[in-house]
């Protein structure tokens, strides 16, 4: 054993390390007391034995607890009040000098600690760092008899340096996390969707690449309605290809809808050789799939896969999930703000409807007064234009209580009918499942010199594009909604560039959060422009004119 004598430890106590010493009788029923489980070795717990029939039973049973100790990987030590360490297995030998000499200072102040108050636990621990890593000293009191005065501590020498690199990695994760749910709500209010999410994508992505260390992953969440797993937040994963749906179900949707159904993760250290892996990132040999869990729900899934065998283990596992509560937390805040809003502009619309009620009934009642005098025509005239107006503010007072949809100004516009040459002869794709959003902008085009073709559903907007770019004839604009029952607006947005690239599109959507995070994606592809329902129509036709120019100019 090495031996250092009189070596100074912050110019306060010095220290003797003589290595493996014969043990004396009240060390050897000291470590046979000493009770030691070592979770990582096949070895029987070491334990107390309070009937011992006689001296040399008791000697065995030490002999045999010294032996066992020297067995052990953790160092095993006694070291005396003044700080010496007389007694030393195997594993504490091989440490450091520092490390030796601060494991024995944690003994140090144990004793001082057992010696002021009896009331003092008898087990007690300390951690701290020598060497380049953490330790914990496990430390129990040595005593010459069962009631006498303490003389020294047994301990127990752990590298805690996984456990600590874990903890620092929890508290970075719990710190972030922190940062994710501190939302200014009056800035957040001021945003459109696409700019909500934008600006949380950022902080996700970035809190993911730094505290997790993740290069390739994917955000989803559950649509409560279809079961879909709809994308949220991507970085280095290829998307799935148009038409293609994972879903919250256990069989043939991958470890996603596998760990969406069960809430429970799936570490896969070899994708090659299990079935169940939906292929994501090229020449991925390894994933990991965590649940998002919102309280004790779960709302969607993180996935993570490299391209490198077995990349991925428990530690990474539980800052994945502990991250993913806290994404799960932020996006729910988010949609409760956007609810806020929303429910704050039906409140106030319905307020508006109900106080224009009467005005509204007194000047229809006035209409028709003057609509029934004789022989007056100016003012049958004014009685028409009256009740006419009447009925328009009633219709858009409806329309308004029932959410932010709808196009503003089409009615003047369309009876105005003033035309511009841009949109002449050119061809328009408009899809849309409400059929008055649909027609209305198939009307303002049309009336333009557009030709229009208009349909209800994601599917069959994406196979009319395919079919006019394989004929020859793309699309020279398509305008989508982001939400239908089949395909939402990035499948459309997708379909149009892989059919004619130079096709721009245009997505909308009603105030509100973007499930599929379509605008987002979309925008970061090629997306000309999003408007957000109700807009004005001339929003609608000068976007529509800079597409169709800019398509013109790529065309020549």
């Amino acid at each position: 054993m090495p031996t250092e004598d009189q070596q100074p430890n912050s110019g306060a106590r010095c220290y003797e390390l003589r290595g493996s010493q014969p043990l004396n009788e009240s060390e050897r029923a000291a470590l046979a007391r000493f009770t030691i489980t070592d979770r990582s070795a096949e070895l029987t717990p070491i334990q107390r034995s309070d009937e011992n029939p006689s001296a040399s039973a008791e000697i065995r049973s030490s002999d045999r607890a010294a032996r066992a100790l020297e067995l052990l990987g953790q160092g095993v030590g006694i070291v005396e009040t003044n700080g010496e360490i007389v007694w030393m297995n195997q594993g504490l030998a091989r440490q450091a000098p520092e490390t030796m000499r601060r494991f024995a200072d944690c003994c140090v102040d144990a004793i001082a600690a057992w010696r002021r108050s009896k009331a003092t636990a008898a087990t007690l621990r300390a951690s701290f760092r020598a060497a380049g890593a953490w330790f914990e000293a496990v430390m129990t009191p040595l005593r010459r008899d069962g009631e006498g005065p303490i003389e020294g501590a047994v301990a127990l020498l752990v590298d805690a340096t996984a456990t600590r690199r874990l903890q620092d990695r929890l508290d970075a994760i719990d710190q972030v996390g922190v940062e994710l749910l501190q939302f200014d709500a009056d800035a957040i209010r001021s945003l459109n969707a696409a700019e909500r999410l934008r600006a949380l994508e950022g902080r996700v992505i970035a809190a993911t690449r730094s505290v997790l260390g993740f290069d390739h992953f994917e955000y989803r969440l559950t649509d409560r309605r279809t079961g879909q797993l709809e994308l949220v937040f991507c970085s280095g994963l290829v998307p799935l290809g148009i038409g293609e749906r994972i879903f919250a179900r256990g069989e043939g949707n991958g470890f996603s809808g596998i760990v969406a159904t069960t809430g429970d993760s799936v570490l896969c250290a070899e994708t090659d050789s299990d079935p169940r892996y939906i292929k994501g990132l090229p020449g991925a040999h390894s994933s990991l799939t965590v649940p998002l869990r919102l309280h004790d729900r779960v709302i969607g899934v993180l996935n993570t896969e490299s391209t490198e065998t077995d990349s991925f283990d428990d530690e990474d596992r539980i800052g994945a999930e502990l991250l993913g509560r806290y994404v799960a937390l932020s996006l729910n805040i988010l949609d409760m703000l956007v609810a806020e809003r929303c429910e704050t502009h039906r409140t106030l619309l319905a307020n508006l409807g109900r106080e224009a009620t009467t005005p509204l009934e007194q000047i229809a009642d006035d209409a028709r007064l003057l609509r029934s005098l004789e022989d007056q025509g100016l003012a049958q005239a004014m009685a028409a234009r009256l009740l006419g107006n009447v009925a328009k503010v009633d219709e858009l007072l409806r329309s308004s209580t029932a959410g932010p949809r709808g196009i503003l100004g089409a009615d003047d516009y369309l009876r105005e009918g003033v035309r511009d040459p841009v949109f002449e002869g050119r061809t328009v794709l408009v899809a849309d499942d409400e059929d008055s959003i649909r027609r209305t902008v198939r009307a303002v085009l049309e009336q333009q010199g557009c030709v229009v073709s208009e349909l209800d559903n994601g599917t069959s907007a994406i196979t009319a594009i395919r079919e006019a770019a394989h004929a020859g004839k793309p699309f020279d604009l398509v305008i989508s909604d982001v939400r239908m029952p089949d395909a939402n607006g990035y499948e459309v947005f997708r379909a149009t560039k892989d059919a004619h690239p130079a096709t721009p599109v245009m997505l909308m959507t009603a105030f509100g959060y973007d499930p599929n995070h379509s605008i987002v994606r979309s925008s970061q592809e090629g997306l000309h422009c999003f408007l957000f329902k109700p807009f004005q129509v001339s929003q609608l036709l000068e976007e529509s004119r800079k597409a169709l120019t800019e398509h013109a100019s790529r065309k020549e």
